[in-house]
This record gives structure tokens, sequence and C-alpha cells, in this order.
């Protein structure tokens, strides 16, 4: 697993989030969510991240072969080119053109492989960023329900004490 890809517990706390989101969004009333529509909503979200994993780790191996394939036949390249000079059966100057057309395409997948390294970075961050947003508002979300709960305990006592003034008139 990469070094800027989520660890298998932020999958799950996600996971976890996102079920807990479905539950808020979708309960009734006074009575809570209907267990099969949660397992199918759980399924879902647990088969988009396995789906996400299995693409991630494709896309890397794509990539490292593509990476490779180059910087393989590149060196070839230079190294045939390179004999075929130092032998005098080619003209320097086609040798040095070819050779430097190779190296420019090991210079540009080594700078795209720079560029895939820092984009994932980004992307770690901007993930970070998102998960510690959603565990405050997940925070403030507990707290505002505290809230009212004590403020409706509070009405049912005023309600109450009110009742009994009124009854005892």
């Amino acid at each position: 697993m990469g070094k800027h890809e989520p660890t298998p517990e932020e999958r799950a706390e996600y996971i976890v989030k996102r079920l807990e989101l479905f539950i808020r969004e979708n309960r009734q009333p006074f009575k809570g969510m209907n267990f099969n529509k949660w397992q199918q909503l759980a399924r879902s979200e647990i088969a988009n991240s396995m789906r996400d994993y299995q693409k991630t780790q494709y896309d890397d191996n794509q990539v490292s072969r593509r990476m490779l394939f180059i910087f393989g036949s590149s060196l070839a390249t230079i190294g045939f080119w390179g004999v075929a000079a130092a032998f005098g059966r080619i003209d320097y100057m086609l040798a040095g053109m070819v050779c430097l057309i190779a190296g420019i395409l090991i210079l540009a997948h080594a700078g795209e492989w720079m560029t895939r390294k820092m984009w994932k970075k980004a992307k770690a961050k901007k993930r970070e960023r998102m998960y510690n947003n959603a565990v405050a508002l997940d925070r403030q979300i507990k707290q505002m329900e505290k809230e009212l709960k004590d403020k409706a305990k509070d009405l049912e006592k005023a309600v109450g004490a009110v009742g009994k003034a009124v009854s005892k008139k």
C-alpha cells in the first residue's frame, strides 16, 4: 500500500461514518432505520471501498510496469546507438539525436511519476482535511443533540410546573 493511500483503519472509519450518515438521513421518526435497507447500504459502501482499493493497486501496477518498460527500452536504445557511434558505424550526430530523444523520454516519464506522487500527496492531505472536518461536524452534531435533549427536559419541567400551578388555581 502506498504511503499516501488510506490505511485499512482509515477506510474502516470512513465506512462507519458513511453508515452513520445513512442511518441519520434515512431513519424514521421514533423508529430508526429498516435493517434490510441498512444492510443493503452497508454492502454497497463496503463494495465501493474494495473497488477503490483494487483500482488504486491496478493503477499503481500499470504505472510501474510502464516506467520499467520505458526506462529499459530507452537505456537499450542509448546503449545500442552509443556502441554504433563508438565503432564508427554511424554518424555521431544521428546517434546523439537518438540518444537525446531516448533521454528526454526517460526524463518525461520520471517527471510524470513525480507529478503523480505529488498529486497523491495532495489528495491524501485533502482526504485528511475532509476526515477531520467530518469528525468535527460529528462532534458538533452530538453536542447539539445533547443540548436539545437538555432543553427538552427543561421545557418538560417548566410545562409540568405551569400545569401544576394552573391546576391549583
